[in-house]
């Protein structure tokens, strides 16, 4: 039985509460992002603060920064 079987079978036996806590604890070594989250939360997806770049002009320049390919 291979490593990964071992594991399927282990999953099979858990109930509703240690699959939770599974999956904090195996989700940051599979998604490593997900280690900036708190526990039990998703992390923010990465355009959250990418207009956080210090200037307030950004809602009058959307045109301009959209055109220049903003988010490509």
């Amino acid at each position: 039985m291979t490593t990964r079987e071992r594991l399927h079978l282990l999953v099979d036996d858990m109930d509703d509460e240690q699959v939770e806590r599974a999956l904090r604890v195996v989700g940051p070594i599979v998604h490593p992002r997900s280690t900036d989250a708190e526990p039990g939360r998703q992390p923010l997806p990465d355009f959250v603060g990418s207009f956080d770049s210090g200037r307030r002009d950004l809602s009058q320049r959307v045109d301009e920064l959209l055109a220049d390919g903003f988010g490509r």
